[in-house]
């Protein structure tokens, strides 16, 4: 009966040694290599490395080149133009009665330049016979013209130009308003993951130190069973109620795990890089009640409503530039070119004129089909639904806040009362491993009081952590960038 009886005593020592190494060797054991980290170490860690937050840092910047890029536009714009074009078909000019030919001209209505393109088409066309000139043309031009030169433009008076200049401000400030509010969702997301981390990590210690005891009480119930002063029916019961810890022990290893790569992930580190997490969550117990909770609920630092505020901005930038589209532009221009016409491609007989012209132009828009005037309604009425939405995203957010302090109250609360039943339930299993011990118990009693204790240790540890998410989830919404931690 005694060799029977050691096989259960195998298993159990077999089971206890499986999981004591795969603890130490895949999660807890302090390798030279792993980063050692607490809360603040992890917060530095995440805001400099996550690529969330470096994305929008480079938001910002790309809206700064932007604004450099809408003032710009208010500077003149040079381009140096080359052009080459090649006649198919040249073109044939009329010239009617008038023109110095087949009719009397008045030498003082001309340019000694116009008199002398006069008698040479008049030659051209037989000596000015007015009859047949006017039905054979003359083709004009070359074959092959190359032109090269310089355009110039500045607008002198475009509203439209300077009003994008303020919009490209208000889009700096969006850009790192949210960049802001990307801060502040990591820091929610590591402080949550840090503290999922440490309530996984003392769920794992609390189950595990269940299963030494249970297992120290298996081996005093079959000791005594081997006396002859227990039942069988002890022994197979505190059995079954050691091995019934086995898959919520794997549970919380796996737990632990995932709330490890999740904060890995968060921080944007290397998920096979050894993690050391440092502190538990009684540390923070202790200093729960010191805490300052803010008072403050305006929602003055909310990112939502500074986004909406700025979004709002936009709108009536927008709007206002809609209205600037009915009002009259005027920009100046400069060109000057070089041409040359010829029926070959020899470059080095080439002649070159120049040519240049300065000009304003003044452009009064009067109507468009009605463009303007709808564009003008659709950004009226993006400046209502902005407002609309600004009422309802801020209902919300006090809601939210009251919320969380309800949340923070109850769990403060239940830290207090389940603190209590701890200390209570601890006393209980000792009272009744001692009836037990001489008699006046059942091992029902005993398992009862052991998963009591087990209970009322793990509702403790959720009751810190629910308190450190609350508290975490209202400094989110109230805008705190990186929220004071709790010294351990």
């Amino acid at each position: 009966m005694k060799k029977e009886m050691n096989k259960p005593q195998i298993v159990t020592r077999f089971v206890l040694l499986l999981l004591s190494l795969t603890a130490t060797s895949t999660l807890w054991a302090q390798q030279p290599d792993s980063l050692r980290i607490d809360l603040p170490t992890a917060l530095d860690i995440a805001l400099s490395e996550n690529p969330t937050v470096k994305v929008a840092d480079m938001e910002i910047t790309k809206k700064q080149y932007a604004k450099k890029s809408a003032y710009g536009a208010l500077l003149p714009q040079l381009d140096v133009i080359g052009q080459y074009q090649r006649a198919v078909k040249r073109q044939t000019v009329y010239f009617d009665e008038g023109f110095g030919f087949g009719g009397e001209v008045d030498p003082t209505q001309y340019t000694p330049e116009e008199l002398k393109i006069m008698e040479v088409v008049g030659k051209m066309f037989g000596g000015g016979d007015s009859s047949e000139s006017s039905e054979e043309g003359i083709q004009m031009g070359r074959f092959n013209v190359w032109s090269a030169g310089l355009n110039v433009s500045l607008p002198i008076v475009m509203p439209s130009l300077w009003k994008n200049i303020q919009m490209s401000e208000v889009d700096i400030r969006l850009a790192m308003e949210k960049a802001r509010s990307s801060r502040i969702d990591l820091v929610n997301q590591v402080k949550k993951s840090y503290f999922s981390l440490l309530l996984a990590q003392d769920s794992y210690a609390v189950l595990r130190k269940t299963y030494e005891t249970d297992s120290i009480n298996l081996e005093n119930i079959r000791n005594r069973f081997n006396q002859g002063v227990v039942a069988e029916y002890d022994v197979i019961t505190a059995d079954v109620r050691l091995k019934s810890l086995i898959p919520n022990i794997l549970q919380s290893e796996n737990m632990m795990k995932i709330a490890e790569l999740q904060l890995k992930m968060l921080m944007g580190v290397d998920g096979d890089m050894p993690l050391k997490v440092t502190g538990s969550l009684d540390e923070y117990k202790a200093t729960m009640f010191d805490a300052i909770i803010p008072a403050d609920t305006s929602l003055i630092n909310n990112s939502d409503i500074k986004q909406f505020d700025l979004q709002a901005e936009q709108a009536k930038n927008a709007f206002e530039m809609q209205k600037l589209q009915f009002s009259p532009t005027l920009v100046t221009s400069f060109n000057w070119t070089y041409m040359s016409q010829n029926n070959d491609f020899r470059f080095s007989n080439y002649r070159w004129d120049p040519y240049s012209m300065l000009g304003v132009t003044l452009q009064i828009p009067i109507f468009n089909g009605g463009q303007r005037y709808h564009n003008l309604k659709q950004s009226e009425v993006q400046l209502f639904q902005l407002r609309e939405q600004r009422k309802d995203v801020e209902r919300g957010l006090k809601l939210s806040i009251k919320n969380n302090y309800d949340l923070i109250n109850k769990n403060i609360e239940q830290v207090v009362a389940t603190q209590s039943s701890v200390a209570q339930a601890r006393k209980g299993h000792e009272i009744t491993l001692k009836r037990y011990e001489t008699g006046m118990g059942t091992i029902v009693d005993v398992n009862a009081a052991a998963l009591a204790v087990l209970n009322a240790e793990l509702q403790y540890r959720n009751a810190i952590y629910d308190y450190l998410s609350a508290k975490s989830d209202l400094e989110k919404v109230l805008g705190y960038d990186i929220a004071p931690v709790e010294e351990n």
